[in-house]
């Protein structure tokens, strides 16, 4: 099992450094809030990360391998976030999608206590980003951070 473990663990820090809209690598880890798809040779293919948020759990990333997607990993990876009030943002059109197919809805706010938990996630994050020399990701959050979508589920 440990095997696995650290394989999941490479193979989430080479996704988190291919895509910039997620947090930075060396915050990559697998633990009991994370949801982990391998394929029929036990290698990752899907992850998820499911955060209690006071009042809500935030799916605050989730990623497909390339090679995987399209093949619906992203529905079973929300499938297996559980049930409860989830929330989610994006800016990815596949993500988007795959929320809207698993009944969330766009929000405006997850609600005070969710939102004031976030914020002082991302000011945490944002702080990392910074002392780990992460500008290239920290310029394209920024850049895009008005194209970033708010999906509830009840």
């Amino acid at each position: 099992m440990t095997g696995i473990k650290i394989n999941a663990t490479v193979w989430l820090r080479a996704m988190f450094r291919r895509e910039l809209d997620l947090r930075p690598p060396s915050l990559a880890k697998i633990n009991e809030n994370s949801v982990v798809i391998y394929d029929s040779h036990s290698i990752p293919i899907g992850h998820a990360t499911r955060i209690n948020r006071w009042g809500g759990y935030e799916i605050n990333s989730l990623v497909v391998d390339p090679n995987h997607r399209g093949g619906g990993i992203s529905h079973k990876l929300l499938e297996k976030c559980g049930t409860g009030r989830l929330f989610a943002y994006t800016r990815d059109i596949r993500l988007k999608s795959a929320l809207e197919k698993a009944g969330f809805e766009r929000a405006i706010s997850p609600g005070l206590l969710c939102s004031l938990n976030v914020l002082l996630s991302r000011l945490a994050m944002v702080s990392w980003m910074i002392l780990s020399l992460e500008f290239e990701r920290i310029i394209h959050q920024l850049k895009h951070i008005r194209d970033y979508k708010l999906y509830v589920r009840e």
